[in-house]
């Protein structure tokens, strides 16, 4: 039993190897959400599902048409177990924490070292969900209420501030003085303007708040205001 809950973390991924041993459909859907990120993934099983082996084709990944065996660890930077085999499952576990290599075992949550949240992307928005593996089916109805709540404005002005950021760090010398600055936003109301579709008040309130703290307009604030 765990004495402490998981720590949420984002992990760069991208161009990391990823091992995933089972080919099935659950296999299938990790190895597309690990692609999606940019990963390196190479899937290990005698069988494969039709998906798989049509993204090997294509090149978008690597299998071993085999069982699995130690040596399918070397290089690894990630590992997925979803075999049907608890045994298996466990020996992989067990191999991967001798390497210190993280390893997730499919719906087995004593034996993973990282769990994966239900995500929602809205745009640049990323909202990472988790029950501790105690609910999937709970991460699920979080994850669709959420995505119902949460409109197009939120990654609009995500992507606003974010074009600001720079030259707020070169005008405004402390992270105290920026969180005012970008809470002072944020606090006027942008995201209500946005959602009522008051676009001309509510990039205008952004450039007000950049003149006063001497702040350079971005490309992207401009063109909003014309």
């Amino acid at each position: 039993m765990k004495r402490f809950p998981y720590y949420p973390i984002y992990l760069d991924i991208e161009g990391r190897n990823v091992v995933i041993i089972g080919g099935g459909n659950v296999c299938a859907r990790k190895a597309e959400t690990m692609m999606k990120y940019g990963a390196r993934v190479t899937v290990v099983s005698p069988e494969m599902t039709d998906e798989i082996e049509q993204w090997a084709r294509e090149g978008s990944l690597a299998i071993r048409r085999k069982e699995y065996d130690p040596s399918d660890l070397d290089d690894a930077n990630i590992v997925i177990a979803s075999t049907d085999h608890q045994r298996v499952n466990e020996q992989i576990a067990a191999d991967c924490r001798q390497r210190r290599i993280p390893v997730n075992v499919v719906d087995v949550t004593p034996l993973c070292e990282f769990i994966v949240p239900a995500i929602i992307e809205k745009g640049s928005i990323q909202i990472a969900i988790s029950t501790g593996g105690k609910s999937p089916a709970l991460a699920r109805t979080l994850k669709e209420d959420l995505h119902r709540s949460i409109g197009p404005e939120y990654a609009e002005v995500n992507d606003v501030l974010g074009s600001l950021r720079e030259e707020a760090k070169k005008v405004l010398p402390t992270d105290l003085d920026r969180k005012k600055f970008f809470d002072g936003i944020i606090a006027s109301g942008i995201l209500e303007m946005l959602r009522d579709g008051r676009r001309k008040q509510a990039y205008q309130v952004i450039a007000d708040a950049c003149n006063a703290a001497d702040v350079p307009l971005s490309d992207a604030v401009r063109a909003e205001l014309g």
